[in-house]
This record gives C-alpha cells, structure tokens and sequence, in this order.
C-alpha cells in the first residue's frame, strides 16, 4: 500500500470566526439596551430610599451614538482575544502512517503507531490505548469534527474503534472501596478531583497504569478498569513520584 501524505485535523475555521461575531453583535446590542435599562433603573432608585449607583447614573447619562461604538468596540476586543484563544487552546492533529503529532497551546505531542493497538472517541475525548488497554494518550477533541478525526485515521490505517473494547470491564470506584491499595485510592481521589484539568489528569493517568489501572469519568463519577497481561507489574519511578504528590 503506498504511503500517503499526512493528514491535518483542526478545528473548523467558521468558529473562532463566530465568536468574533458573536462578541460585536453582543457588544452593539449591550449599546442599545444598557442606556435606557440604567435610565429604568435609575429612576426606580430615585423612588425608593436607597442611593443611587455610579455605574447606573453613568450608563443612564450615555447617549446612543455613544454607548452603541464604546459598547461595540468592546465587543470586538473581547471578540478577538476569544477567538485566538479559541484557536491556540484547539488540539491540532497530524496523522501519518507510523505516528501521530498533537498540539495545543504550546504543549506537543507524539505517538508512534506501534505503541497503538485501539483509538476510540470517548466523549468529548480521544483515547489512544496500547497493547495491555492502558491509554496512550487522551486528547481533548470536542472543537474537532468526529467523521474528520475518524477519517484521518482510517486513511492511516490505524485501528479505529466505534466502541470501547475493554467497556464491560469498568466498574464503578468508590473512595474505600475494597479491591484497591491505599497508593491507588488515592491516585483514584485525584484523577477524579482534577477530571478538568487536562495536564493532571495525563500525570495521574501515567501513575495508574503502573498499577495496573485505567480510569475515566462517566457522569461525574469514575470508573476504574484491570489492565491486561504486559501492564507494569509495579509502579515506575514516575508514578510513584504522583503517588506521593497525591499524599501531599
């Protein structure tokens, strides 16, 4: 089979678009509104005993042909910073034969295809897992099309999943529950207390799987899973390291 160019996945481009949009259309419509709302209210608190606010007098003493640019330009100084956050925090991928490169931000990634035997969408995530089931690499993937990320892959012949092969093997973790060592407890605490931040949750993901676990949130609750035979038999020197941080 010959070998074909690799393949870019990234966001599509009508979004950081959009929120450029979005952000003027509500700054010009903040314009509009907010003068005669504050002159509503402004009046309502003359009525009543209590003082009036500066922020309201200000936006109340705002004439349209001013509150409409100020508010606008606003808009599209906070249109603009949204989207090129948008564009910087969106995974990027480059998919060839015999690896894959991801970004975002300024954190990059590689994964050699040998080192994958599984890749599956798991919810706004995707999973790389090896050959014992432990994630290889779990990417956060919700600005990038499912069918372009799936066809990217396909056309590399990399081994893409509809399903989770190893999902009847999950079961739910609960603190103290018996079946798990103290030092997996409580990596099992963290990977759940820090399921939001994306940096956490790849270190902890490390650690467990030098015990031989695999997790994932499901409803805001987690679920743990046994790897299978070629897992670490014993923490790495990295994963104990967490193990300890986690203590701390």
């Amino acid at each position: 089979m010959p070998t074909i160019n690799p393949s870019e996945v990234r966001q599509p481009r009508r979004v950081p678009v959009l929120l450029l949009l979005g952000a003027v259309a509500l700054g010009v419509g903040l314009g509009w509104a907010l003068p005669p709302l504050a002159r509503w209210l402004r009046g309502m608190l003359e009525q009543s005993p209590l003082p009036s606010l500066g922020p309201v007098e200000l936006l109340a003493g705002l004439p349209l042909a001013w509150s409409v640019p100020i508010l606008g330009g606003l808009g599209v100084v906070g249109g603009v910073l949204v989207a090129l956050s948008s564009i910087g925090e969106s995974l990027r991928l480059t998919v060839a034969d015999d690896h894959l490169e991801h970004r975002t931000d300024d954190v990059e990634g590689w994964v050699e295809r040998a080192d994958v035997a599984d890749v599956l969408r798991d919810g706004r995530y995707l999973v790389l897992l090896g050959a014992t089931g432990a994630p290889r690499a779990r990417l956060d993937a919700d600005t990038l099309r499912q069918a372009e990320i799936r066809a990217a892959f396909e056309a590399h012949g990399w081994p893409w999943r509809d399903v989770d092969p190893h999902e009847g093997a999950y079961e739910r973790w609960m603190d103290g529950r018996p079946g798990f060592s103290a030092a997996e407890h409580l990596l099992l605490r963290r990977r759940l207390a820090e399921r939001k931040d994306a940096a956490a949750v790849t270190e902890v993901d490390v650690a467990l799987a030098g015990h031989r676990l695999a997790a994932r949130v499901r409803d805001d609750r987690l679920q743990v899973r046994r790897l299978g035979a070629g897992a670490p038999a014993a923490p790495t020197d990295r994963a104990a390291d967490v193990a300890r941080g986690a203590q701390g």
